[in-house]
């Protein structure tokens, strides 16, 4: 499909967010629907064999991913199966996992998705490795203290200020891809719009783990709030200064997204300890990585270099000068 056209690259950069529909189509989705079905019947059937959970009823995805969720404890012990990056973690396990499955790596090389990040940020385009797989179940079948962004509400942040200082003059931009319809009930992205040049809001240090920093409520301009509902197999590009949220799944069903990012590339990642790749250019294009074996192993050689102690992977440190702040008490 052809790029964003100059009516939407305007509102773009206006409001700091536009929802784009129907960009991946249903074989895009079958695909990616596929390999999370291999990944939770695999997974399922070991956490039966080891006595974690009960065996499961479910026929779909859905009804089998919730049914498993609310018998665990630890949200991981299934979880970090269906994530497509590093838990964010100061020590890492050895074991630690995730899902470098093909599908995940056609989704991060779409061409769709690619000629709409070229729309902004030009055709040398880095795949930034902060990404996430989202997938919500209803909020009443999550343990009480949940607050993990990738399964809970998301709380206000700005996408600039999850990165290191390094990357604060790169042009990073969120496209964040609905598998399931996003709407007001299941927690579907929530913005105020930018209004043209806004620079980055104060955030706090996370309460529970440094990583998960904030945006206080009180200082959010609730009557400028906007609900960024979006079809499956739509997406939402955000600035990375857009101020944005979400809210709880209040239905029966999950809600499910990945949250990828793109930049030019050259320009630092505010993630290095994580590997990135560059996934279109027209100057070098013997530089373009195609094999998703390839980009599979970084991943996995990122874990080893981490959990071995040979690169040091800390988060969200840039915020601690907040924490007396009477706004982040």
């Amino acid at each position: 499909m052809p790029g964003l056209t100059t009516d939407q690259l305007e509102q773009f950069g206006h409001d700091g967010y536009l929802i784009v529909e129907n960009v991946l189509d249903s074989d895009d989705l079958a695909a990616i629907r596929a390999e999370y079905d291999e990944i939770m019947d695999r997974v399922a059937v070991d956490l039966v064999d080891r006595g974690v959970i009960r065996p499961l009823s479910g026929r779909s995805f859905s009804e089998r991913y919730i049914e498993a969720f609310a018998q665990l404890d630890d949200m991981y012990t299934l979880y970090q199966h269906l994530e497509i990056s590093l838990p964010m973690l100061d020590l890492l396990e050895p074991t630690a996992t995730m899902n470098t499955g093909p599908a995940v790596f056609g989704l991060l090389t779409n061409s769709r998705l690619l000629d709409i990040a070229e729309s902004v940020i030009g055709p040398e385009i880095y795949s930034n490795p902060v990404q996430h797989a989202r997938i919500k179940p209803p909020s009443s079948a999550l343990p009480d203290a949940a607050t993990d962004a990738n399964v809970a509400k998301t709380v206000w942040h700005q996408d600039a200020a999850v990165v290191e200082p390094v990357a604060d003059e790169t042009d990073t931009l969120t496209v964040w891809v609905a598998m399931t319809d996003a709407t007001v009930d299941n927690g579907c992205l929530i913005a105020v719009p930018r209004n043209g040049y806004q620079d980055r809001t104060l955030h706090c240090p996370g309460k529970l783990f440094q990583a998960e920093i904030y945006i206080p409520d009180q200082i959010i301009d609730q009557q400028r709030v906007i609900p960024l509902e979006v079809g499956a197999g739509g997406i939402v590009l955000l600035h990375k200064l857009t101020e944005h949220a979400s809210p709880d799944n209040t239905t029966d069903d999950i809600r499910w997204s990945f949250d990828l990012r793109y930049q030019p590339i050259g320009q630092p990642t505010g993630r290095d300890v994580f590997p990135g790749f560059v996934a279109r250019s027209m100057a070098d294009p013997d530089s373009v990585l195609s094999d998703h074996q390839q980009w599979a192993q970084l991943w996995w050689d990122a874990r080893d270099r981490i959990a071995s102690g040979e690169v040091d992977m800390r988060f969200g440190g840039r915020w601690n000068h907040n924490s007396t702040q009477p706004v982040c008490a």
